[in-house]
């Protein structure tokens, strides 16, 4: 069991290494980071407080009724990424092809993936704070290389095609959760699970193993736009 005293350092931490980061961004990723990183703590404590969206009062553990509003504002940034990953997609093909990988224009996939770190540091904090309960290590390190990837990619709009792809992967989330969700509510059995079980296994083999495959692909052969690019990376430009 991890110290209170330990989970309170770690997200000051993390609190402290958001603010550097974000206050290095471009002030509109900024903006939107800050916005929408209060808006998901905000959120998060009037499900609290109302329990709405939730099953009654002592149905669950309490641990469990962290989770599950965990997983509600996780299918909100869901939703908004799949959607995004549309918006991305739509600008295709880019004028000119190297805007795709080292990009000048501010466009969608800087807005959407502002949004995806603002989620991303709300989810890292309630990991770090919820330790005790959920203590969940491998969370803990997806999220970090995913912010710290991000923030890369938001400091000079690197990598715009590859980012449709990976915010794509987010059709799945909301078909893990709502899985999880009649789970923890005891309906394992119904067919309610079976088509969240399968609308889960159909998105994920869909967008996380056939889109990546193709987004990789598309990289590789997109070697020459990217490699002589400058990378943004103090010492090796």
């Amino acid at each position: 069991m991890i110290h209170p005293r330990h989970q309170l350092l770690a997200c000051g931490i993390a609190g402290m290494g958001f603010s550097w980061l974000t206050a290095h961004q471009d002030p509109r990723c900024a903006s939107i980071i800050a916005a929408i990183t209060a808006c998901y703590a905000i959120s998060y404590f009037v499900l609290r407080s109302t329990n709405a969206l939730q099953p009654a009062k002592g149905t669950l553990r309490s641990a469990d009724e962290a989770e599950w509003r965990s997983r509600i504002l996780g299918t909100v940034n869901a939703v908004a990424l799949t959607m995004g990953s549309v918006a991305c997609f739509l600008e295709w093909p880019y004028d000119p092809p190297t805007e795709g990988w080292n990009g000048d224009i501010w466009s969608h996939p800087g807005t959407f993936a502002s949004l995806f770190v603002g989620y991303l540091q709300w989810d890292l904090l309630w990991l770090l704070w919820h330790s005790r309960d959920h203590y969940d290590p491998s969370s803990i390190v997806h999220h970090s290389l995913f912010l710290a990837i991000t923030h890369y990619v938001l400091s000079g709009t690197y990598f715009k095609k590859p980012f449709a792809w990976l915010s794509f992967t987010e059709l799945s989330t909301p078909f893990l959760n709502a899985r999880w969700c009649l789970a923890a509510a005891g309906q394992k059995t119904g067919k309610a699970y079976f088509l969240a079980s399968l609308g889960f296994a159909v998105t994920f083999l869909a967008t996380r193993v056939v889109g990546y495959t193709i987004g990789l692909i598309d990289m590789w052969l997109s070697a020459d736009m990217w490699r002589s690019r400058k990378s943004g990376l103090v010492g090796l430009d």
